[in-house]
């Protein structure tokens, strides 16, 4: 990797040292600033809130002689100068809702006893780095005024609900060719799997035959593995269903409870854990495990029993390769594909679900769609796939890439080396685009859930680190 000037760190430095404080009144400002998605309105695409940061943003920029320029409310950009961009530095203003269970107000920006660690809503994704890379390009005007290529920041407002912004950005406008985005973790992820979504449906003629399963409700998000699932049964012994639960439980790890209503039915409860379904291992599958107590289960035949059982087989707990609906694959550079029964709702006329598949870059999709197809269709059920986003991959060797790790490695003093992921980035559709920070390895910044947070030292040093990269990309 390619050592950084000492002396261009000593006056980085130096620069953070003066100005650090303003970087936490400019947070403090924008974690104020309730940005979550919401009712379109004439020129606020995606609400108030996000058209509220972007306009706050826009001030504090202007208000440091960058030149700004709004594109619809949904994107905000500016430039270092008036040079062709080398470099673009992609983050958003957006956030989910704050949710409950806060130990602070999360529109307010606290910090900890000591003032080591920030809290907000935002702090860690994305305002905090957002006010990073701010800071960096204000630093990289001062201390090297005479680059002879441009930096541009883009700052969006709908990250969280599907990237709408930067979609109907790029349409109109070129980003530049290198781009890094501080919405995910160091030290680099450079590979992102692709992303499928196939949807699955049956339908059938009501059996009154008993015992039935009159309903069964499980995850209501493609993208979460789900940790609650339920079912309502009709004509089953409870002792009987009690004892498959006890066994099922012991071979998954999730806890059910059955209990038997005044109405003689019974109401079975799944509580797994949840995860992200790109990591589909780190959870237990509540659906699943649910899946599994019900099959067992003496139930009259019926065509929606039938189908409930094929599906069994096609999405068993624990599988979490596809290898049972023949998908099963893997590459060098992304690893291992992942496959998540995520969604899914039964009913005595039909049942439909989802299921999240994250493919590694040699996957071809229409052989997955194929595949996936066909197994389903072998035991009389309709798939199709809704969603697909294929791979994202900016190689090692690239000059965005060698420079990032670089930088990571003189700054912390630790290895820097590419990551791949399962999850999208802020970058994924875009070419040359890579993540680097804000969250340092092994670090939980509780992001998307309650007491979200930042160390302090880590957001200096991020707007350190980018505004070195800004210094040699543009150089």
């Amino acid at each position: 990797m390619m050592n950084n000037d000492p002396a261009l760190m000593r006056r980085i430095d130096q620069w953070f040292d003066v100005h650090s404080d303003e970087l936490l009144a400019d947070l403090c400002d924008l974690v104020e600033i309730h940005s979550t998605a919401g009712k379109p309105q004439p020129g606020m695409p995606y609400g108030e809130g996000p058209a509220e940061a972007l306009a706050c943003a826009d001030s504090m920029l202007s208000g440091h002689g960058l030149k700004t320029d709004n594109f619809e409310n949904r994107v905000l950009t500016a430039d270092l100068n008036d040079n062709s961009a080398a470099l673009g530095i992609i983050a958003h203003l957006d956030v989910v809702g704050a949710g409950d269970g806060w130990a602070t107000d999360p529109f307010e920006l606290s910090m900890s006893e000591h003032g080591e660690i920030l809290y907000g809503r935002g702090v860690s994704d994305d305002k905090g780095p957002a006010v990073a890379a701010m800071y960096a390009m204000y630093a990289a005007r001062e201390l090297a005024p005479d680059l002879p290529k441009s930096c541009r920041l883009i700052l969006g407002s709908a990250e969280e609900t599907g990237m709408d912004d930067l979609e109907q950005y790029g349409r109109a406008n070129f980003y530049p060719p290198s781009v890094f985005s501080p919405d995910a973790d160091y030290p680099v992820i450079n590979t992102e799997k692709g992303h499928f979504t196939p949807a699955f449906s049956a339908s059938w003629e009501e059996s009154a035959a008993l015992p039935r399963i009159v309903s069964f409700t499980g995850g209501t998000v493609p993208n979460i593995v789900p940790h609650l699932a339920s079912a309502v049964l009709e004509g089953s012994d409870l002792q009987q269903v009690q004892d498959v639960c006890a066994r099922i439980s012991g071979d998954t790890g999730v806890t059910f409870t059955a209990s038997l209503s005044q109405d003689g039915l019974i109401t079975v409860t799944a509580c797994g854990t949840a995860s992200h379904a790109s990591v589909p291992d780190k959870g237990k599958n509540a659906q699943s495990a649910l899946l599994a107590v019900l099959v067992s289960l003496p139930m009259a035949e019926c065509e929606g029993f039938s189908k409930l059982r094929a599906l069994s087989e096609l999405v068993p707990f624990g599988d979490s390769s596809g290898r049972s609906l023949g998908i099963e694959m893997s590459d060098e550079i992304s690893g291992d594909l992942t496959s998540c029964f995520s969604v899914f709702k039964y009913g005595l006329t039909g049942m439909a679900g989802l299921i999240d598949i994250r493919t590694p870059l040699c996957a071809d999709g229409s052989d997955i769609d194929a595949a996936v197809a066909d197994r389903f269709g072998a035991a009389g059920i309709t798939a199709d796939v809704t969603h697909r986003e294929p791979g994202h991959h900016t190689p090692a060797d690239s000059q965005i890439v060698k420079t990032l790790l670089g930088i990571y490695e003189d700054y912390t003093g630790k290895p820097g080396e590419c990551l791949a992921v399962g999850g999208l980035t802020y970058v994924h559709s875009i070419p040359g685009g890579v993540a680097f920070g804000c969250t340092m390895p092994g670090y939980e910044s509780n992001i998307h859930a309650a007491n979200e947070c930042m160390p302090l030292s880590d957001l200096i040093m991020s707007a350190k680190m980018f505004t070195m990269a800004i210094i040699q990309m543009c150089s």
